[in-house]
């Protein structure tokens, strides 16, 4: 079983070989439209007894019951353990693929979480700081990456509500491309990147979805996909597992808001988010300097087509302007 990063000589990026994850059940079919979707067949509706190794379970407030369970992945990407040095092999890098995968499990089997209210979401992130937390003690990580993918077409293979958390021993490419960049303009401009666009953002008014006092949600000027939407604290914090417990209810309000309205003004489309954070190496400068923690929400609503593969440049045919009027007022 191949499972290692491999760095491309040329771009400097690394590619993840897990051939390990072509074992998941719903892999052994040739059809790509596979989704596991019955409560019975479904490996979450029981954690347990479906042979999942749950090493956390968080109850509802009077604990009649189980609402979220993180277990380990049955077919993880990366293996559990610490990775060494990067290796040569030939004229290529090679990292070993160490770190840890987990699974955080929502109880309700057919509920999307563009349905939980506020005090749901808030729980939601409490649990993800919660695991992010306990990543820190693993030895094989620069990086911790939490995402959700919501639907077939955004990389779902199980139909009930579930999230992933992932430590890696590489930074990656996407998230090394945002700390240079603002570092970068920190360091010409005195200012930080990220507050330069919120606060056009906020005085523009045009691309806002929804705000509130801790936090804004909008489409950004520069959007890569149609409708995505971006999450930011107003306090500019760079570290997500960083903020304070009695603000999650604020940001489980609007990021429940900015769901529901993709949700009902999109018709339900496939979605994948995920939290950019700051990385857990160290950087020149400290990274609350010049970086803002994040959530980008990405609905599924377009394909990727040979010019932006061949050319590596993002297509929108959605003005931003317009995406954010429509979700702003549905």
């Amino acid at each position: 079983m191949l499972n290692e990063f491999r760095q491309d000589l040329v771009s400097g990026e690394w590619v993840l070989f897990a051939t390990g994850r072509a074992k998941r059940p719903e892999q052994n079919s040739h059809s790509v439209d596979v989704l596991v979707s019955s409560k019975t067949d479904c490996p979450f509706e029981e954690p347990e007894k479906k042979g999942n190794e749950v090493l956390a379970t968080y109850s509802n407030q009077d604990k009649s019951d189980w609402t979220i369970k993180v277990s380990k992945n049955k077919f993880p990407a990366v293996t559990e353990g610490e990775a060494g040095p990067v290796k040569n092999h030939g004229p290529f890098g090679v990292e070993s693929a160490m770190g840890i995968h987990e699974v955080v499990i929502f109880r309700d089997h057919e509920r999307c979480l563009c349905r939980y209210d506020k005090q749901e979401m808030a729980e939601i992130f409490k649990v993800y700081q919660d695991r992010y937390l306990n990543s820190f003690d693993h030895g094989s990580r620069k990086y911790t990456l939490i995402f959700n993918n919501h639907g077939k077409s955004a990389g779902a293979s199980i139909v009930h509500p579930h999230s992933q958390i992932m430590s890696i021993p590489i930074l990656p490419p996407d998230v090394r491309r945002s700390i240079h960049g603002s570092e970068k303009f920190y360091k010409e401009n005195k200012k930080k990147i990220y507050d330069v666009m919120v606060d056009w953002e906020i005085a523009e008014k045009k691309r806002i979805v929804v705000e509130n006092e801790y936090f804004v949600a909008f489409c950004p000027f520069v959007s890569r996909a149609p409708y995505e939407v971006r999450i930011f604290p107003r306090s500019g914090d760079a570290h997500f597992e960083k903020t304070p417990e009695d603000r999650l209810i604020f940001l489980g309000d609007i990021m429940s808001i900015v769901l529901g309205k993709i949700s009902k003004s999109l018709n339900e489309p496939d979605y994948n988010f995920f939290i950019h954070t700051a990385p857990l190496q160290e950087t020149e400068t400290d990274p609350h300097e010049f970086y803002t923690w994040h959530i980008e929400i990405l609905p599924k609503m377009s394909m990727v087509g040979a010019f932006e593969i061949g050319s590596g440049i993002d297509v929108n045919v959605v003005d931003p302007d317009e995406a954010a009027k429509l979700l702003r007022e549905t």
